[in-house]
Protein backbone atom coordinates (compact mmCIF):
# COMPACT_ATOMS: atom_id res chain seq x y z
CA UNK A 1 0.00 0.00 0.00
CA UNK A 2 2.46 2.40 0.47
CA UNK A 3 4.79 1.55 -2.48
CA UNK A 4 1.71 2.60 -3.86
CA UNK A 5 1.52 6.13 -2.73
CA UNK A 6 4.85 6.89 -2.99
CA UNK A 7 4.87 6.38 -6.64
CA UNK A 8 1.62 8.09 -6.99
CA UNK A 9 3.72 10.68 -5.34
CA UNK A 10 6.21 10.52 -7.69
CA UNK A 11 4.35 10.45 -10.90
CA UNK A 12 2.12 13.40 -9.35
CA UNK A 13 5.38 15.47 -8.56
CA UNK A 14 6.91 14.23 -12.03
CA UNK A 15 3.54 15.50 -13.69
CA UNK A 16 4.07 19.13 -12.09
CA UNK A 17 7.18 19.55 -12.81
CA UNK A 18 6.64 18.89 -16.36
CA UNK A 19 3.82 21.05 -17.17
CA UNK A 20 5.56 23.99 -15.37
CA UNK A 21 8.73 23.17 -17.53
CA UNK A 22 6.13 23.12 -20.53
CA UNK A 23 3.59 26.45 -19.36
CA UNK A 24 7.48 28.39 -18.38
CA UNK A 25 8.41 27.74 -21.98
CA UNK A 26 4.85 29.17 -23.21
CA UNK A 27 5.38 31.71 -20.85
CA UNK A 28 8.82 32.42 -22.26
CA UNK A 29 7.70 32.62 -25.83
CA UNK A 30 4.70 35.38 -24.90
CA UNK A 31 7.40 37.02 -22.53
CA UNK A 32 9.81 37.42 -25.74
CA UNK A 33 6.53 38.66 -27.72
CA UNK A 34 5.88 41.33 -25.06
CA UNK A 35 9.57 42.40 -24.75
CA UNK A 36 10.13 42.66 -29.10
CA UNK A 37 13.01 40.49 -28.52
CA UNK A 38 13.11 38.01 -31.78
CA UNK A 39 16.36 36.42 -30.22
CA UNK A 40 14.63 35.40 -27.02
CA UNK A 41 11.68 33.94 -28.81
CA UNK A 42 13.92 32.11 -31.24
CA UNK A 43 16.11 30.56 -28.32
CA UNK A 44 12.64 29.98 -26.73
CA UNK A 45 12.37 27.22 -29.75
CA UNK A 46 15.72 25.43 -30.26
CA UNK A 47 15.69 22.24 -28.96
CA UNK A 48 18.07 21.32 -26.00
CA UNK A 49 17.93 25.08 -25.22
CA UNK A 50 13.85 25.33 -24.82
CA UNK A 51 14.45 22.79 -21.69
CA UNK A 52 16.38 25.98 -20.33
CA UNK A 53 14.25 28.50 -21.29
CA UNK A 54 11.40 26.53 -19.87
CA UNK A 55 13.17 26.60 -16.59
CA UNK A 56 13.85 29.89 -16.35
CA UNK A 57 9.79 30.44 -17.89
CA UNK A 58 8.62 28.75 -15.22
CA UNK A 59 10.67 30.37 -12.43
CA UNK A 60 9.29 33.80 -13.89
CA UNK A 61 6.22 32.07 -14.19
CA UNK A 62 6.28 31.78 -9.68
CA UNK A 63 8.29 34.34 -9.38
CA UNK A 64 8.85 37.01 -11.81
CA UNK A 65 11.26 37.44 -14.45
CA UNK A 66 15.00 37.46 -12.96
CA UNK A 67 16.75 40.81 -13.59
CA UNK A 68 19.41 39.24 -15.83
CA UNK A 69 16.76 38.11 -18.25
CA UNK A 70 15.24 41.78 -18.46
CA UNK A 71 18.70 43.39 -18.68
CA UNK A 72 19.79 40.96 -21.73
CA UNK A 73 16.77 40.38 -23.60
CA UNK A 74 14.90 43.36 -22.89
Amino acid sequence: MFRAIKDSFGMGVFFALWALLLLGDLYWLYSSIQIGSFFMFVLGLLGPIAFLTGLIGGFALLFGWPDFILSIFG
